[in-house]
């Protein structure tokens, strides 16, 4: 994206430049030969900035007007760049004017065109240190289709339908269309990139940059999309900024176990302590998943999976009276870091009795996941101390392959390890890097859709 825009917002009199500059060195030209009495020239005047003075002469396109110094050989000096463009600019085009316009000593643009059915367009650019000329549409008249607009009618009638954040399909930028038709390019740290103001016409709308002075047209689809045929690219309405790369990978979380490969330990895995806390203690643990069926009919894939927990003997301290012993684990979205939230367990339980069902939205796509779970806990097998099965039932789409189960390592202390307990109903859906007590950094990750 980032090189396809250098294209787009290369200044169409740049290239009208380097066009001349290429003509001027074909053979057939007459050394000495004067650009100015090409019939290029349009009107004429002196821009003052700092200070300094430079006579310039004017050429006109359909999108621009450019600044060329007062001399015989063809030197770019500055340009503008219209707001939309104007079919009929050489014909139409009336003046040209250079002065001062808000009195801080440094000129600015004016320029108007009076076309064939007598309506009058004029535009108007001040100068700004940074950013060079300015479009203010608030100072401008634009006709268009006949009409006369000005200040704030620039928009058009139908700005309600564009406001709202749009995503531009396979790149990391999102379109936010205001309702005083100002717009601005953000990235998915929600970043500023480009800006500017914008037109609403019968085939979308046409962003101007604030900036530089480009323009971009977007034309509407008959879907309600946006369309930018320029670069063969597309935009659709979002809720919300979402980047482009999952967000596992963004946070740098690895999937580092494998379904149907074996245990792999956990470290801090399992917590045990006594009555209200009493001896609180984490150590390891191992996990392992076993797939007990996968069958995909009518769009639908059914996904069975046994998640294991094996608890060694000398991960439990001597407690002299009942104890409990706690071990965590949740599913995730890999894309999103979504968690299908669930609520706590306590024992032995039923499908019946563990039955969830999530939404999760991506790239503009939505994915209805539904799953249920049992938990068995079984005490004095063969090694182990003790060993709790998770038996899970998941109905996804076909094509969703994000789903990540993952065994999480105990908080240090009772505190979070009852605050836990309760993370359902304080951070429901949350994304797993923004959910209290739980480490990300320290769990076992299984991808389930490999």
């Amino acid at each position: 994206m980032k090189n396809r825009w250098k294209h787009i917002f290369i200044p169409v009199l740049t290239m009208a430049l380097c066009l001349s500059l290429a003509a001027c060195g074909n053979s057939d030209n007459v050394a000495g030969d004067d650009w100015r009495t090409t019939g290029m020239v349009v009107g004429s005047g002196t821009i003052t900035h700092d200070g300094e003075s430079v006579d310039v002469l004017v050429t006109v396109s359909e999108s621009s007007a450019a600044f060329y110094r007062d001399l015989p050989e063809q030197i770019l000096f500055d340009s503008v760049s219209f707001p939309m463009s104007i079919p009929d600019a050489e014909q139409a085009f009336n003046a040209i004017s250079f002065d001062d316009m808000d009195d801080d000593g440094e000129s600015d643009v004016l320029v108007s065109f009076i076309h064939e059915n007598g309506d009058a367009t004029e535009l108007i650019w001040i100068w700004d240190p940074v950013e060079r000329y300015v479009f203010r549409e608030d100072l401008s008249t634009v006709a268009l289709s006949g009409v006369a607009l000005s200040g704030d009618d620039l928009s058009g009638d139908d700005l309600s339908e564009y406001v709202g954040l749009w995503e531009y399909q396979g790149e990391n930028l999102w379109l936010c269309i205001r309702d005083d038709a100002t717009w601005e390019f953000v990235n998915d740290q929600d970043e500023v990139i480009e800006y500017g103001t914008l037109w609403v016409d019968e085939y979308g709308i046409t962003l101007h940059f604030d900036g530089s002075g480009d323009t971009l047209q977007l034309d509407r689809t008959v879907s309600g999309d946006l369309m930018d045929v320029t670069n063969g690219g597309s935009l659709f309405p979002v809720e919300g900024i979402q980047s482009q790369q999952p967000y596992f990978t963004r946070n740098g979380l690895e999937i580092n176990a494998a379904v149907e490969m074996g245990t792999f330990p956990l470290e801090d895995g399992v917590c045990s302590y006594s009555g209200l806390g009493d001896g609180y203690n984490t150590d390891d643990c191992y996990w392992e998943i076993t797939k007990t069926g996968d069958y995909t009919h009518d769009g639908i894939r059914e996904l069975h999976f046994d998640a294991i927990c094996y608890i060694p003997e000398d991960s439990i301290p001597y407690f002299d009276q009942q104890y409990t012993t706690v071990t965590s684990s949740e599913l995730y979205d890999f894309y999103t870091g979504m968690w299908l939230t669930t609520s706590t367990a306590y024992g032995n339980s039923q499908r019946g009795d563990n039955y969830y069902l999530h939404t999760i939205s991506w790239q503009g796509n939505s994915y209805l996941i539904e799953f249920a779970y049992s938990t068995d806990w079984q005490y004095n097998v063969g090694d182990w101390a003790q060993v709790l099965t998770k038996s899970y039932a998941v109905y996804l789409p076909e094509d969703y392959d994000g789903l990540v189960f993952a065994a999480e390592a105990q908080p240090d202390n009772y505190k979070d390890s009852a605050k836990r307990m309760q993370l359902d109903s304080i951070s429901p859906e949350a994304a797993l890097m923004d959910i209290d007590t739980v480490d990300p950094y320290r769990s076992l990750y299984f991808s389930l859709c490999y």
